[in-house]
């Protein structure tokens, strides 16, 4: 199973109990306009949830930032999200309770009836170290910047930070650092079953596996898609929510999986996920699923000392 979210061990923490960066950050010389993502797509508050799932679909996007007409920015709406209220957590109920589990009325819903008010963000004034220390500090993949009026003005991404800094990683394996302990499911279990469990344990991925071979992967782009009208559709003619959470992965699931050797280097992860557009990689081992490491797990060691 996966544990719950990493939380920062003591030995990466400075006695102000903030995070103990390496020397490789301090002198990284990287700025926020330089690997900020731009342009951004952002939402209005109002905009339907059916804008935010073709947004996310269309762009390849995890997150999306709302805001108000003038982009001041007020909140953040992520594919997790899109989950939860696909039937994996408490945004359900407004499925249930306002929409009845019809799919084009629960589509029309506005988007902050989901969206996270709580955003971490960052200025454009400040540094590198500063974004990083709000991403580990917070736990999270993703900071929004923003300009001294609290208009969006970019985005940056652990996947911005591992592009940038990729080169700088050592010589460690994967399996120095990966996840051993994996939440799976099998090729029979629900869209449902997979949505809980990524809201559960606070994943957006969840390998695939019959028996202790990994036969597919299964991230929550993957579910939303599944509630594009055209896709949903092919599942439900009468446009039933729950005659779609009921579809077995086998029916969706991405067969062709990105995986890695646990002796193979960190730079090789690297390169492999920024090559392939990934933000994780199953690591197998003569067929069998080994561990997973994500661009989460290969920042926090090239960002954060392992020791003093």
């Amino acid at each position: 199973m996966y544990p719950k979210r990493r939380r920062i061990e003591q030995r990466f923490l400075r006695s102000n109990g903030k995070p103990n960066f390496s020397d490789r950050i301090y002198r990284s010389g990287l700025n926020l306009k330089l690997i900020s993502t731009k342009p951004v797509y952002t939402l209005s508050q109002t905009a339907p949830i059916l804008e935010a799932v073709k947004t996310i679909l269309n762009n390849g996007f995890r997150r999306l930032p709302i805001t108000m007409p003038d982009k001041t920015l007020i909140g953040f709406a992520t594919a997790t999200d899109l989950v939860n209220y696909f039937g994996g957590g408490e945004y359900f109920q407004i499925v249930v309770e306002r929409h009845n589990g019809d799919l084009y009325s629960s589509l029309n819903e506005p988007v902050e009836s989901i969206m996270n008010r709580q955003v971490v963000k960052s200025h454009l004034s400040e540094s590198l170290t500063e974004v990083l220390e709000k991403m580990v500090m917070n736990n999270v993949g993703a900071v929004v910047v923003v300009d001294d009026e609290e208009k969006v003005e970019g985005i940056i991404t652990e996947r911005d930070i591992l592009r940038h800094m990729a080169g700088k990683l050592v010589s460690k394996s994967v399996k120095e650092i990966m996840t051993r302990d994996v939440i799976t499911a099998s090729p029979e279990n629900t869209l449902r079953e997979a949505a809980e469990t990524m809201i559960n344990v606070g994943f957006r991925r969840l390998p695939i596996v019959s028996g202790s071979k990994l036969v597919g992967i299964v991230v929550a782009t993957d579910i939303v898609k599944q509630f594009d009208i055209k896709v949903a559709l092919e599942h439900s003619p009468r446009g039933s929510i729950y005659d779609i959470i009921k579809i077995p992965l086998s029916k969706f699931m991405v067969e062709r999986v990105y995986t890695i050797h646990p002796d193979a280097k960190l730079g090789e992860a690297a390169a492999l996920m920024k090559n392939r557009n990934v933000g994780a990689l199953p690591v197998v081992e003569n067929g069998e699923l080994k561990g997973i490491i994500t661009e989460r797990d290969l920042i926090y060691d090239l960002v954060l000392e392992s020791s003093k």
